[in-house]
């Protein structure tokens, strides 16, 4: 897994990735190209242009970190600009138009402190479930931005801002996953909240603030953690949010949404048991922890993200739907401003530690 170490503006930021990843650029033109292709097999290119356009219009407004940072990256790659931009929203242009409900950025998260940790210590654990087309881009950033917090993220060579998770200097951890909603629009996306939050913001409630103000794109749940215990789920929509913050001190995210707020904005698919996937997901995780309350510690979270039970509720997934299955792992330790990373399946690979 390539190391990236960026710093100065997010241009700056932008080029330095993508001069630091350039021996990767056939991998990441193959992932563009899949992805764009897909898009324009189907009849809807003026369809298409409008929501880019639109959406452009609305990063330029409110994302101002994330359009220099894809100039940059663009100039870095030595790829067109409007080509690369159309591969950071080829997601949301699918979501919009077609409406689909798709597993292709899964994954499963959660986050635990007080009485659910082994003395109190609070963790944030994500198991990335991603298209396999990624595997060669898989990515740590070290980012020290010209203004703002350091941080150190997971992402993917190619992609702009934090696509995964991350943690900053000041004990604040996110992570995303993914979720087919009906409540979409034109917004930030989750990679660019997730860059202004550890960018921005040293604890939950702050982080939670900026989300409840910001234009959001909608898609997905957001899940933090900070260096003082507290945690929550923040489910986005685009003209609605959903929060899940209990006094229990411990949240889970997967595939759907889980309050009453958005619960009915998910997409379910008719068709496939992706959304059976996920809330069997949902439901081992919350078995492990009630099972694990009180001793939660780093192998013990190793331990539950490797599961492997038959059925559904698998966190560990060797066998994918669409090329798609768990390529990596995340624990983070808000207290200690550390990121454990297992570059592959967790149930086979290491863990390697890094450090803010």
């Amino acid at each position: 897994m390539i190391v990236l170490f960026l710093h100065g503006d997010h241009y700056e930021m932008g080029l330095q990735h993508g001069q630091q990843a350039l021996d990767l650029r056939p991998y990441i033109i193959a992932a563009l190209d899949t992805r764009l292709n897909a898009l324009n097999e189907r009849d809807a290119a003026e369809e298409r242009a409008r929501l880019l356009g639109e959406l452009e219009q609305v990063w330029n407004q409110h994302a101002h970190s994330t359009m220099a940072m894809l100039h940059g990256l663009a100039d870095g790659l030595e790829i067109p600009f409007p080509r690369l931009f159309q591969y950071a929203a080829a997601s949301y242009i699918r979501a919009v138009l077609y409406a689909e409900a798709y597993c292709g950025d899964g994954c499963t998260a959660w986050a635990a402190s007080g009485p659910n940790t082994l003395n109190g210590m609070p963790i944030l654990v994500k198991n990335r479930d991603y298209y396999f087309g990624h595997l060669p881009l898989k990515a740590l950033a070290y980012a020290t931005p010209k203004q703002g917090y350091r941080y150190l993220y997971a992402t993917s060579t190619g992609s702009p801002a934090v696509f995964s998770a991350g943690i900053n200097e000041m004990g604040l951890a996110v992570a995303d996953t993914h979720v087919s909603s009906t409540n979409l629009g034109p917004g930030l996306a989750r990679f660019t909240l997730m860059m202004d939050i550890l960018e921005k913001h040293s604890t939950v409630t702050s982080a939670i603030n900026y989300l409840q103000q910001v234009p959001r794109m909608g898609g997905g749940n957001l899940i933090l953690g900070d260096a003082m215990g507290d945690v929550a789920v923040f489910e986005t929509g685009h003209d609605r949010w959903g929060l899940i913050r209990p006094p229990t001190r411990a949240v889970i995210a997967t595939n759907h949404f889980a309050s009453n707020a958005m619960h009915d904005f998910h997409l379910e698919d008719p068709t496939d048991t992706a959304d059976e996937t996920s809330e069997a997901r949902y439901q081992t995780v919350e078995n492990a922890l009630k099972a694990s309350q009180g001793i939660l510690d780093v192998d013990k979270a190793k331990q539950i993200m490797a599961t492997h039970q038959d059925g559904p509720g698998a966190l560990c997934r060797h066998r994918p739907r669409d090329g798609v299955g768990t390529i990596s792992a995340a624990i983070f330790l808000p207290a200690k401003f550390k990121l454990l990373m297992c570059d592959g399946l967790p149930c086979e690979g290491t863990y390697v530690t890094y450090s803010l």
